[in-house]
């Protein structure tokens, strides 16, 4: 093998990760917007609860991006990966154990 096989292996390896853990943020994002009925029935939310849940995750997700990918830029290294990862695998399942919209929408 030659060392640009070795680095083309390298670099595909990096991307299909990338590509993991983009798929799973933006799969469990879209999957909390169908979850809102049973928001609304648990914790009692008003239409303009959930209208402000959903406009501030949308918000969000346009100023996170940019910076973890200026970030993953600048710093090289698995940290950014695996810790966006890990936000996504943790922080939103504790949205269904939240006992009230205050709670709900400081996490």
């Amino acid at each position: 093998m030659t060392p640009s096989t070795d680095n083309n292996k390298a670099s595909l390896k990096i991307i299909l990760a990338l590509a993991l853990v983009h798929f799973t943020g933006d799969f469990c994002s879209a999957f909390t917007t169908p979850l809102f009925p049973a928001f609304m029935a648990k914790l009692n939310l008003s239409l303009t609860q959930v209208g402000l849940i959903a406009g501030i995750n949308r918000f969000l997700t346009f100023i996170v991006q940019p910076v973890a990918g200026y970030l993953s830029d600048r710093y090289q290294g698995r940290g950014i990966i695996i810790g966006g990862l890990f936000m996504v695998v943790v922080f939103i399942p504790l949205s269904g154990i939240a006992g009230n919209y205050r709670v709900w929408y400081q996490v």
